[in-house]
């Protein structure tokens, strides 16, 4: 990596934390995922094992200037396209597995094309970052309520259900103890919400806190099962999602993909506004 960028692109350390913090918080509703998990880890420095992530780093006269998360996923950070151009070549230097790049769209696209990989099996360049920071004027739907470890089946019926529906594989390809574990840890934080139909039990609508500051939460995994659709359980579900999302920070954020024009009708009406634009590439 080092020796692919001319000494550019560098992986930062422990000591990195604090200026790597310092550029998290330059915009917390764009760096909100990559906030939370270093915050978790305690540290910039690499992971414990082989394929553990790392965060790379770019210094400027006045020290840290942009940085990229590098684990399963490639998020790039208060970089330029000067920046993810050098971002991506460092990354496809790594040669790492990875299942996605995502973040500040043109960074995240630079950042791809200058990997040199042509497998990616999606590109959506345009995702609408919106964020809201106070409660909805729509009444929030009565029946939402945060998932219990009872719900676990459920939860990951629909969870697998709405990942399958969006990717168009089932999320047990990736691993099925793996994403049960991801499933039963968002249910035991407090960062599932689920309504579920009173007659059958079945759950209607679904969605979760993907990241978790304290600055912002980022939703995630918004599903109305198929049978329910056109009923007007979105807007309200999103309400009420956005109720227990202020209870844990100041403000609640999501990023959709430019073409789901009915999500982002639903999402102005609810109350967000758009703040950025992400791009995702998969793989």
């Amino acid at each position: 990596m080092h020796r692919a960028t001319r000494g550019e692109v560098r992986v930062l350390t422990h000591g990195d934390t604090p200026a790597l913090h310092r550029l998290l918080a330059t915009d917390p509703v764009a760096h909100v995922s990559v906030t939370t998990t270093v915050r978790a880890r305690q540290s910039a420095g690499p992971g414990r094992g082989r394929n553990s992530a790392v965060v790379m780093g770019i210094d400027g006269e006045n020290g840290l200037e942009a940085a990229c998360w590098a684990g399963s996923n490639i998020i790039p950070v208060a970089a330029t396209p000067e920046h993810a151009e050098l971002f991506g070549v460092a990354v496809g230097a790594l040669r790492r597995r990875v299942a996605s790049i995502y973040g500040e769209a043109e960074a995240a696209v630079e950042l791809y094309d200058a990997t040199g990989w042509t497998d990616a099996r999606d590109v959506r360049p345009e995702q609408p970052l919106m964020s809201m920071t106070e409660a909805s004027a729509i009444p929030p739907l009565p029946a939402a309520r945060l998932s219990a470890p009872e719900d676990f089946s459920r939860v990951e019926k629909a969870s697998a259900a709405m990942f399958t529906e969006e990717l168009g594989f089932s999320p047990y390809a990736q691993g099925a103890s793996q994403y049960r574990e991801r499933v039963r840890g968002l249910i035991d934080a407090g960062h599932s919400i689920i309504a579920e139909d009173p007659e059958t039990g079945e759950i209607a609508f679904k969605a979760e806190f993907g990241a978790v500051s304290p600055e912002v939460v980022q939703v995630q995994g918004v599903w109305v099962r198929p049978s329910f659709r056109g009923q007007g359980l979105a807007a309200p579900g999103m309400a009420a999602v956005v109720e227990h999302g202020l209870r844990l920070a100041p403000t609640v954020s999501l990023y959709v993909n430019s073409y789901n024009t009915a999500a982002i009708w639903t999402y102005q009406r609810v109350g967000f506004t758009q703040v950025g634009t992400f791009a995702t590439i998969l793989f």
